[in-house]
């Protein structure tokens, strides 16, 4: 039984040609760049090579993309006159025009880079030039021009539709727990709305490469298939915002609704591992799961490519590793990343291996696969007991109980990103939640 998960190849490393198949024109600052119609606009982007997309606050410091699953700002910009768009939640249209913002001057120089330049040990601007009459309010407009991200929307938004109703079963997260659950759930006559920020269903496994991801052929294929006859209801782009008692706030295409349901299942996932090295957020440092997510979608990050391992890691950086083989010249390293060299990309990264020697490989991107953080904000929001771990915290179930009605699965509660496993804790919390 295959997936059925769209899977590109061979690769086109970033910035070169690639195949598409609906191929439609954006811009960017201007520059037409082609892209496949409906995918995330961050994901053309980098295959164009404009792997440099936004600027830090205050000092302007280069940044791109790292996680592809909005949890950074490296792909923040202006889309269609609405300022800080995560670029890799919208989907890419014909004629989108994008705008990089928080610069001033051409998006590679930025003359607000000199902000850096001149305070190598950082600046605090809220004491500069503090108490000086006409010179504290010049540094004041200075501070929030230099600290700015983006001008205000070009037209005011009209206000959007919200709405409260009941549902039968709510499963937040598509990735696989929360399509496994989803489908015992619809098997047992269940209605059951899936709801995922992402553009499609698939959630970790979709970062996989085509060998890892067969073991999770049958979760995808099922909860798919249940999809189609209309049992499971697979709400993409749409955004579970918050907890407050049993109601659940959910943002989508729509508007805004507040959902209060006889089952909530929480199958949010993890956060990709994040690291404090130097040059860790130079752009071309990404996560092994973007990374991977890219290169299944045709995208290769570059055409040299260092992927570090540390311990607690996997599958991501494996799976990348194996799949980019021919495509690019790819070191897969077990140790620790110590720092980047290069500034506005990444040119070579240093990394403290197993045997604890300090060797630098040079490469124009790096991928990091450290343990996952458990995403264990809405059950906390719900009243889940949390227990502390090096990797953040994991949330504690009673059989998959958190709270009256509401219930947590998947990486979030510590199970492994194994398709047993998963499996396995959809069939026992399934039967919790139909007794």
């Amino acid at each position: 039984m295959s997936s059925g998960l769209e899977r590109r190849s061979p690769p086109s490393p970033a910035g070169s040609p690639r195949s598409l198949r609906d191929p439609v024109t954006i811009t960017l600052d201007g520059e037409p760049v082609l892209a496949e119609r409906g995918e995330p606009v961050a994901a053309a982007l980098i295959a164009a090579g404009k792997l440099m997309l936004a600027r830090s606050p205050k000092f302007h410091r280069p940044r791109g993309p790292s996680c592809m699953r909005a949890a950074c700002d490296g792909c923040l910009a202006r889309v269609d006159e609405t300022p800080n768009v995560m670029t890799c939640m919208v989907a890419a249209e014909a004629g989108m025009a994008v705008v990089s913002q928080n610069r001033l001057g051409p998006r590679e120089t930025d003359l607000l880079r000199m902000t850096d330049w001149f305070f190598p040990d950082g600046m605090n601007h809220h004491e500069l030039f503090a108490g000086i009459p006409g010179v504290q309010g010049v540094m004041q407009a200075f501070a929030r021009r230099v600290a700015g991200l983006g001008r205000m929307p070009a037209e005011v938004e009209a206000p959007r539709t919200a709405a409260r109703r009941s549902a039968d079963v709510v499963i937040v997260g598509a990735g696989p727990s929360g399509m496994a659950i989803a489908s015992r759930l619809a098997e047992h006559g269940r209605a059951v709305e899936l709801i995922d920020d992402q553009l499609a269903p698939g959630g970790g496994l979709t970062a996989l490469g085509s060998v890892e991801a067969r073991a999770f052929d049958e979760i995808y294929a099922s909860c798919m298939d249940h999809a189609t006859s209309g049992r499971i209801r697979i709400r993409s782009g749409t955004i579970a915002g918050g907890m407050y008692g049993r109601d659940l706030l959910v943002v989508g295409p729509g508007g805004a609704e507040v959902l209060e349901a006889r089952a909530l299942v929480l199958a949010c996932g993890a956060h990709d591992g994040a690291l404090a090295f130097e040059g860790n957020d130079v752009p071309g440092v990404m996560s092994a799961r973007a990374a991977g997510w890219l290169l299944a979608r045709g995208v290769l990050v570059g055409k040299r490519v260092v992927v570090v391992t540390t311990a607690g890691g996997g599958p991501f950086g494996a799976s990348f590793a194996a799949a980019a083989q021919g495509a690019a010249e790819v070191t897969l390293v077990q140790g620790e990343p110590l720092r980047i060299r290069g500034a506005s990309h990444v040119k070579a990264v240093v990394v403290r291996d197993a045997s604890g020697k300090d060797r630098e490989h040079k490469a124009d991107a790096v991928l990091v696969d450290a343990p996952r953080s458990p995403a264990y904000e809405l059950a906390e929001q719900a009243g889940a007991t949390m227990a502390h771990e090096p990797r953040g915290f994991v949330v504690q179930t009673n059989a998959g109980l958190i709270g009256e009605g509401i219930y947590a699965v998947g990486e979030m509660t510590g199970t492994p990103f194994e398709a047993r496993a998963i499996t396995d804790e959809a069939v026992r919390v399934s039967q919790v939640i139909r007794a």
